[in-house]
């Protein structure tokens, strides 16, 4: 090929995108591209911008191309990808980058300021209240011997073991809740492991400090201070423990690492077909809730941008061919900087960027700067737009407690709960009129997260979950089964004038906490299983609250960030509930993953595939494989792949990905090859991740 031709002047722009020059190629191609009418320099030069994070001269760049040939599949789907990262302006940092500091984890661990906050109001007088609770005791007392004996007597006589999956719902429904309560029993025996060196507090914390006035009654912005004789128990900043034995926490690197290939993994058995497998009773509101959840819960923080793990691609991979990628480079998890090499009882720790609590803090923060700044500083209120809608920084992103991975899903439920903690200020203010703005926020913090607690306990978990001795055993977790037998419908209350003292019988609500011996914390295995990326359809098709007429389906990419405000500028917050809470979301099974999120942006990152992440992640912080992770919690391991599903073609897909080694079975892969067949009945998902549920 004469390289001053025109293809041959292409080639060389393209052997420059080849070897990741792209600011080389594009300059280079400037030159050229008017020489060019088949459109193909136009396509290369929007390529690089894209690579480059130049979203709008990209765009500009495909029409360029797809005017001259408009039939190029690859160019129209390069087109779109890069359309819907400029509507989010996907490449501007949300939030801004942020690493874990050993001084600042350590060194705040120490108060600085008492807030002075005055105590809440009291039901009853001193003397009746200590009546009440000492006959909440005493019954408590009496009663829960006899239970927690029938419940280990039945366990261990019945057992919950059938040849590879449990038996518990099999059973007649008062020995499948019994049968329930003593597998969490197990649970709580076994698989609650601490992270810190014993003789220490959690995060270091000195002993004997003084704690701040008014922790004892309303919470802190970054979760500390609820245990007042372990201050950091469940604060941000500080370590996710285990669900598994020490010895089973195998960090993986070098060549098992990437045993098999994480994107092989991906494309072969998480790569959804032309329809999405839709789960029939759940709606797309539930796959935003969880989302919502895991944000107040869980975070590992900004990923390493200097050392990053690289995940070569076979031939014929699509990143290779249509977004020339040679290998995807995906930033390492941050370590903890806390870590004491010769004190350490884990292999290896992680620190959770935001509060273990179930406080609200997505919607609030973790800090209190990001408290401070979402608050207006009258009556307890957070900052909201006049139209109710959360308000919107100067890159067009709206401003909450957590943005992470933002997108209109989410920004829905932040508005919407905002506005409930505002309508709980102004009941508050009308009952208590003299209260001062900091009362008045901290009493409906706590209001508005236990709602968002009781919302995910007794109505999102039935949901997905909807089996019958598990919808009783968990509103047993939240009234308690004697409030589930004596009450009913809406008389239902979590808290009486006498509260039992049990948690099965009594609830959860208003007892005393039991850590069963292990500080409090999430885990990295409660990390794994909230990988529930399944769930997001390909785009949103919103609908009319008012005659559910079409109006426009949305490329889900192009609602991320930025473009999150602008749809809610454009719809009407109604037809938006009404259109997300009648779209079905997509089944937690194999093959079913979206598409999007296999070649997906970030600031920083124009390509990656989260399926690959997913799967990675596991192996990266020590989670055990799908067999060694079933063992550690007390289940059977799987011998072969045809335990998991009678689907010929999906087991051959597995053979081709794993061979004939069931012990490399990712955790992921296997959660989601548990056919419906083999799991609870009408659960959404299997029973391995029920167990950490």
């Amino acid at each position: 090929m004469n390289e001053d031709s025109p293809s041959g002047e292409l080639a060389i722009g393209e052997r420059l995108m080849d070897a990741g020059d792209y600011r080389a190629a594009l300059e280079h191609l400037q030159k050229v591209v008017d020489d060019d009418p088949s459109g193909a320099g136009h396509a290369l030069i929007g390529l690089a911008c894209f690579h480059l994070e130049d979203y709008p001269a990209g765009l500009r760049h495909f029409d360029a191309a797809l005017a001259r040939t408009p039939a190029r599949a690859d160019w129209q789907l390069l087109r779109r990808h890069t359309e819907a990262n400029a509507v989010a302006r996907i490449d501007i940092q949300a939030p801004a980058i942020a690493f874990f500091d050993k001084p600042a984890l350590l060194e705040r661990a120490i108060p600085t300021q008492d807030v002075i906050l005055s105590a809440p109001a009291r039901r009853h007088p001193l003397a009746l209240r200590r009546f009440l609770i000492a006959l909440g005791e005493g019954l408590g007392f009496a009663v829960s011997g006899p239970f927690h004996a029938l419940t280990e007597v039945w366990g261990r006589v019945a057992g919950f073991h059938g040849p590879i999956w449990t038996n518990w719902y099999r059973r007649a429904l008062p020995f499948a809740v019994l049968t329930l309560a003593y597998m969490r029993n197990e649970l709580n025996r076994r698989n609650l492991v601490a992270v810190y060196p014993d003789d220490q507090l959690i995060g270091f914390h000195p002993r004997n400090a003084k704690p701040p006035q008014g922790v004892q009654w309303f919470r802190t912005a970054d979760g500390s201070w609820n245990n007042l004789r372990n201050p950091l128990e469940g604060a941000a900043g500080t370590r996710f423990s285990r669900n598994v034995d020490y010895a089973a926490i195998r960090p993986e690197s070098g060549e098992r690492l990437l045993y098999p290939n994480p994107r092989e993994v991906s494309r072969h058995l998480l790569t959804r077909g032309e329809t999405m497998k839709q789960v029939p009773f759940l709606n797309l509101l539930a796959a935003s809730w969880i989302q919502f959840q895991t944000h107040d819960w869980v975070s590992h923080g900004e990923n390493l941008h200097d050392d990053a793990h690289e995940i070569p691609l076979a031939e014929a991979d699509e990143l290779r061919n249509i977004y020339r990628k040679q290998r995807l480079e995906i930033g390492r998890t941050q370590p903890d900087p806390t870590r004491r090499a010769d004190q350490e009882p884990a292999p290896v720790t992680f620190i959770n960027e935001v509060t273990h609590w179930w406080d609200g803090s997505q919607i609030y923060g973790s800090d209190q700067a990001t408290v401070d700044r979402l608050r207006t500083g009258r009556d307890g209120k957070l900052r909201l737009n006049s139209n109710g809608a959360l308000p919107v920084d100067g890159d067009g992103i709206e401003e909450a407690g957590f943005v992470r991975n933002w997108w209109v899903g989410l920004s829905l439920l932040h508005a919407l709960f905002a506005k409930e903690h505002n309508a709980i200020c102004d009941r508050l203010k009308t009952k208590y009129p003299h209260r001062s703005d900091e009362h008045l926020f901290n009493v409906a913090r706590l209001i508005n997260a236990t709602v968002m607690a009781k919302i995910h306990t007794v109505e999102w978990t039935p949901a997905i979950l909807p089996n019958e001795p598990a919808n009783i055993a968990l509103n047993a977790n939240w009234y308690g089964l004697i409030t589930n037998v004596l009450r009913d419908g809406k008389s239902r209350k979590t808290l009486s004038a006498v509260n039992l003292r049990n948690l099965e019988l009594g609830g959860v609500v208003g007892n005393p906490p039991d850590n069963h011996g292990t500080p409090f914390s999430l885990t990295e295995e409660f990390v794994e299983v909230y990988r529930l990326h399944s769930l997001l359809p390909e785009a949103l098709e919103l609908r009319s609250h008012r005659d559910d007429a079409m109006i426009e389906s949305v490329a889900l990419p192009a609602t991320r960030q930025a473009g999150s405000a602008a749809l809610v500028a454009r719809f009407d917050m109604a037809d938006l509930l009404y259109s997300f809470g009648n779209q079905n979301c997509g089944a937690l099974e194999l093959n079913n993953y979206p598409r999007f999120l296999q070649a997906f942006s970030m600031a920083g990152s124009p390509v990656l595939d989260l399926g690959a992440i997913d799967v990675l992640r596991a192996r990266e912080r020590g989670v055990p494989r799908y067999n060694e992770f079933r063992r550690q919690l007390g289940l059977k391991a799987i011998g072969k792949f045809e335990h998991l599903t009678d689907d010929a073609a999906q087991v051959r897909k597995l053979r081709d990905v794993y061979g004939d080694d069931v012990e490399a079975l990712d955790l992921l892969i296997g959660t989601l090859a548990e056919a419906p067949s083999r799991r609870p009945t009408n659960f959404g998902f299997g029973e391995t991740l029920f167990q950490i549920f």
